[in-house]
């Protein structure tokens, strides 16, 4: 390869805010996951990649498929656990503390709570570790340090037994595991996350359980005691709670799904104690919402909100303009998503937009969506002829057919896609010549 300095076209690339929805491609990872009923994005074999994992409870199966970093994306699956029985939710995290992600699930019919372990290679290596036996109708699982001394603690929800639980990690290896009861008689518990809604500190808990109708908060006394404030009693077979600050005042706010009351909302924390809340309906006609996620989809700063309807068959977000009150517009992703379930975002072809991931449950198919922010973030081309050697500084993706005409190489020689790039420096190469330097730093 030939570096040649000298008289060049300097570019400057600069983002453009307009008023124009994003274009979603939809790309299937699988057309095959029996009973598809939850995914989950992030990188797991430590490559800079984002993966996917995904539950399907006809199958049993818990299953990860790889990023191979290549554009288009492209896919090596692997099965994690294939009798898993009635595998119903997945989540990732550092379980044991070694620095590899390792994999938790729940199992509906199987009535468990279990961790697999990372122990690395190519495909990985997974050994299952139970967490708990008896949780019948296990649900939702998630993973947290709920007790402050820096190891990781499972948190589950189990339907049948209307309960919301911890599970405590000794640190020990193998890792022990004791229960810790949060509440008893919350009918129907499908849904648990861990977040500190009161500011104090201490980790409380936020649930949604679908013959309850409700979502409520738990406040974590510090004394190994738990308080329960019920957030809406009336919000028709609740079943996906998440806790973001989506007004951006400080403060962690509830987002649900509710099935029959065809529901996304948000509660905002007003403060208080016992915290007060003013619910919004962002959509009340989303007939079937079984799935809720939060993300900045839109990169214009704005925490919003992404939702899946089963009898719709809608995967749809709406976007937060970041007033107040706020205003939400709704866009649909994907209209023919049979039997939409779970929803999910990460930027998974590595372009610096938020991509979405979703499965039909009906026919067994996990998606992801690509978004391209047309619109939303364009890259305005400006040229400077300069008979400077100086570097390209560019704020967001490369717009460059990446063809053999045009090369793009990282700071090791190695060739990369436009989708690849992340912060860094990069050379250009055109017809064989080098057309300059170009330094990504967003």
């Amino acid at each position: 390869m030939r570096f040649v300095t000298g008289h060049f076209i300097f570019v400057i690339l600069t983002p453009m805010i307009l008023n124009a929805q994003i274009v979603w491609t939809r790309h299937t990872i699988a057309d095959d996951f029996e009973g598809a009923c939850s995914v989950h994005a992030q990188d797991i074999n430590g490559d800079g990649f984002v993966d996917v994992l995904a539950t399907g409870a006809d199958g049993h199966r818990v299953a990860l498929w790889t990023n191979n970093g290549n554009y288009p994306v492209s896919w090596i699956y692997q099965t994690i656990d294939s009798s898993f029985i009635g595998a119903c939710f997945v989540f990732a995290e550092d379980v044991n503390g070694d620095g590899d992600v390792d994999v938790l699930g729940s199992a509906w019919y199987g009535h468990e709570l279990a961790w697999w372990e990372n122990g690395g290679g190519n495909p990985i290596s997974w050994t299952k570790h139970t967490v708990a036996t008896g949780f019948y109708n296990a649900h939702e699982v998630t993973a947290t340090d709920m007790d402050g001394d820096s190891d990781i603690d499972v948190l589950g929800a189990a339907a049948a037994m209307n309960e919301i639980a911890w599970f405590e990690n000794d640190g020990l290896n193998p890792i022990g595991w004791t229960k810790h009861t949060i509440d008893a008689g919350f009918g129907g518990a499908r849904s648990v996350k861990a977040v500190d809604i009161d500011g104090d500190g201490l980790k409380d808990v936020v649930g949604a359980a679908l013959l309850a109708n409700a979502v409520t908060w738990w406040r974590n006394n510090g004394d190994s005691t738990w308080t329960g404030y019920p957030i809406d009693s009336i919000f028709g077979m609740a079943h996906m709670v998440y806790s973001f600050d989506i007004d951006a005042d400080g403060d962690s706010d509830v987002v649900a799904a509710a099935y029959t009351s065809n529901a996304i909302a948000w509660w905002r924390n007003d403060g208080g104690m016992p915290v007060q809340w003013t619910k919004q309906t962002i959509d009340g006609s989303f007939l079937g919402a079984l799935g809720v996620y939060v993300k900045d989809i839109n990169n214009d700063g704005h925490l919003d909100i992404l939702g899946a309807a089963d009898f719709l068959d809608d995967v749809a977000w709406w976007s937060n303009d970041g007033s107040s009150p706020i205003s939400w517009s709704k866009q649909v992703i994907d209209g023919i998503c049979n039997g939409a379930w779970p929803v999910y975002a990460e930027d998974i072809d590595g372009d610096g937009d938020n991509d979405v991931l979703a499965a039909a449950n009906a026919s067994d198919d996990i998606y992801w969506y690509e978004s391209n922010l047309v619109g939303i973030n364009e890259i305005g081309i400006h040229y400077l002829s300069t008979g400077l050697f100086g570097p390209t500084i560019t704020r967001g993706p490369l717009h460059l057919d990446d063809s053999d005409r045009n090369q793009i190489y990282d700071i090791a020689g190695r060739r990369v896609s436009p989708q690849q790039m992340k912060p860094g420096v990069y050379f250009i190469v055109i017809d064989g010549e080098s057309a300059g330097k170009v330094i990504q730093i967003k």
